[in-house]
């Protein structure tokens, strides 16, 4: 794991701090972005020191919405070796940031961020890991429902058809997801995120089992776990 953090820290030199905290803040993006700069190395060991004992050998991770927070982990598991890692991200500039600066501080490492639709990166692959974090939550892509998912919006506020509109475009994302994922398996997910993926192994038949320690994300502040899915 060491050898996974000091590559983190040599990506995090090189990366453009300033046109990252762009995407990231309205506001003075740089140094919001680098005053967390501890916190998503600190929260990426822990959290890769969690999950990697529970992936198998020669398996394959999907990450959906990975940025600069999954970093240290996605490093981590790309750098064991038995398993294909696949980080992919809707915003093409910061792929681009992300890996101009792997390129330039890891050029070996074969992690690279992919841009575009997750349901459509990796054709024919079956994951047993699917990794989701602040992804169903995220207020650029849903901004409703990450109101209601974070008590921002009072009850007769909302607006239901613009509501329903997007629970409808979350489920169907995470029901494609959800077809490419194989059990026994496991869902790297926030404890907002959760009941998405009950909903769907309930309606296969499987059972979930979430974990009890949490991780909280360097950037959003989610508490991040587990789901077993058998």
């Amino acid at each position: 794991m060491s050898g996974a953090k000091e590559v983190t820290k040599e990506v995090l030199d090189r990366l453009d701090w300033a046109a990252l905290g762009d995407i990231y803040f309205h506001e003075d993006g740089d140094n919001e972005l680098r005053e967390r700069r501890k916190a998503i190395v600190a929260c990426g060991m822990a959290l890769s020191e969690l999950l990697l004992p529970q992936l198998r050998h020669g398996g394959a991770s999907l990450w959906v919405g990975a940025g600069l927070a999954e970093l240290p982990v996605l490093l981590a598991e790309s750098m064991r070796g038995d398993r294909r890692v696949v980080a992919v991200n809707l915003r093409q500039q910061e792929c681009d940031l992300l890996n101009a600066a792997l390129a330039a501080a890891a050029p070996d490492c074969k992690l690279r961020y992919l841009a575009g639709d997750a349901r459509a990166v990796a054709p024919g692959v079956t994951f047993d890991h699917l990794a989701c974090i602040s992804l169903f939550t995220d207020p650029e892509t849903w901004p409703l429902l990450s109101d209601v998912a974070y008590g921002r919006i009072a009850p007769v506020q909302i607006d239901v058809e613009q509501f329903v509109a997007e629970r409808e475009q979350a489920r169907e994302l995470a029901a494609s997801l959800f077809a490419r994922f194989s059990r026994p398996g496991l869902v790297t997910t926030t404890a907002e995120e959760v009941s998405w993926f009950l909903e769907l192994a309930e309606s296969v038949g499987a059972s979930i089992e979430a974990s009890e320690e949490l991780v909280e994300a360097a950037i959003v502040g989610d508490p991040v776990g587990f789901l077993t899915v058998t």
